[in-house]
């Protein structure tokens, strides 16, 4: 990607590269699903985290709560 500009492409990469060993490691766990569940919960809101750090608009996502 370009240096300028796409900051928020940069997030969503390295949002899906911090998931890929969390979902690698739940292959093994006793429960794969859940485990699934909480990596993506995890990532999802450090990529929330870092979204709402910046002063541009947010993913749309980042502004749902809960189950939705």
């Amino acid at each position: 990607l370009p240096s300028n500009g796409f900051a928020h492409l940069r997030r969503q990469a390295a949002a899906l590269e911090a998931l890929w060993p969390r979902l690698d490691a739940c292959c093994t766990h006793h429960v794969p699903l859940r485990c699934a569940r909480h990596a993506w919960i995890e990532v999802l809101d450090g990529f929330c985290a870092e979204e709402f750090g910046v002063k541009t608009r947010q993913f749309h996502c980042c502004r749902k709560h809960g189950a939705m």
